[in-house]
């Protein structure tokens, strides 16, 4: 008897699902809704030992959701230009654009014995440890989210960077599959909740980053040859420590999105090195 997605797994704490199944082998239209239902339940799902070129990467994303095939960054590699070697603070991709990715999947093509990891942060979940007060307080609240690549290690700026894109955001995003609540800020690409002065402003996000950011509450993931990680990239924030000195990481990405990212990236889309820049010249503010 053939092997069925979702009939052999194991939980990942603190959130996520390890699957056992070789996705090489395509997926039936039964298998394919399995993979959605755990996706959307789980938020966080492995595959290990898998051997999939970025063709068959995008069939299976493609049960879940879309797929963008004219993606900037097909392969996260320590040579990346963009990003480079350098640590990305938590963030979810394209959160500044009007359409981010639903989803985002990495798969482990080249990695070095001594690996690295990929951290993970479920903001579903950290609205519903939000104590009653808190939920009232963020309860049509809007935020202002800066284009930055994931580089600004500490708290943006109340008042940006002259020619720093951004655009306003509800604090609390409602997932358009799910309808679960979703504290939709970051520390690195939020610099203010709209309408409350700089202090208070301040005050409610660190409480909010005190939630989302709790380490009892973070998974890491350990990259070995063959992982496949897909997560929501609506539920969940995800950073990396710096991966200098390491130069074999090759991953390849496919992400899942209703709407093609290149055509989403504004002009003004900064770079690591603005944004370095910026943070000597502006301080702590």
């Amino acid at each position: 008897m053939n092997q069925r997605l979702g009939g052999d797994t194991r939980p990942i704490e603190p959130f996520g699902l390890e699957v056992q199944f070789d996705l090489s082998k395509g997926l039936s239209p039964e298998d394919g809704a399995a993979l959605k239902a755990l996706f959307l339940r789980h938020k966080l799902l492995l595959f290990r030992g898998q051997t999939l070129d970025r063709e068959q990467q995008f069939g299976v994303l493609e049960h879940i959701g879309p797929v963008d095939r004219s993606s900037p960054l097909d392969y996260v590699m320590p040579d990346d230009p963009v990003l480079g070697t350098r640590h990305l603070a938590f963030h979810s991709d394209m959160h500044f654009a009007p359409f981010p990715a639903e989803g985002v999947s990495l798969l482990a093509l080249d990695v070095e014995e001594q690996p690295s990891y990929t951290a993970f942060v479920n903001a579903a979940a950290a609205y519903n440890r939000l104590p009653d007060d808190e939920k009232h307080a963020v309860e049509g609240k809007r935020s202002v989210r800066a284009a930055t690549p994931g580089v600004y290690e500490d708290e943006l700026p109340y008042d940006l960077p002259e020619g720093m894109h951004s655009m306003e955001r509800d604090v609390v995003m409602i997932h358009p599959e799910t309808g679960e609540p979703i504290v939709y800020v970051a520390r690195c690409s939020t610099s203010r909740i709209v309408g409350l002065d700089r202090k208070e402003s301040s005050d409610l996000l660190h409480r909010l980053y005190d939630t989302i950011y709790d380490e009892a509450h973070m998974l890491k993931h350990w990259w070995r040859n063959g992982d496949l990680v897909i997560w929501d990239n609506l539920a969940l924030q995800h950073a990396r420590p710096s991966i200098e000195g390491i130069t074999r990481r090759k991953l390849q990405r496919v992400t899942i999105a209703t709407h093609e990212q290149s055509s989403q990236i504004p002009a003004s889309y900064v770079s690591p090195v603005q944004v370095e820049n910026w943070q000597v010249r502006e301080g702590a503010k």
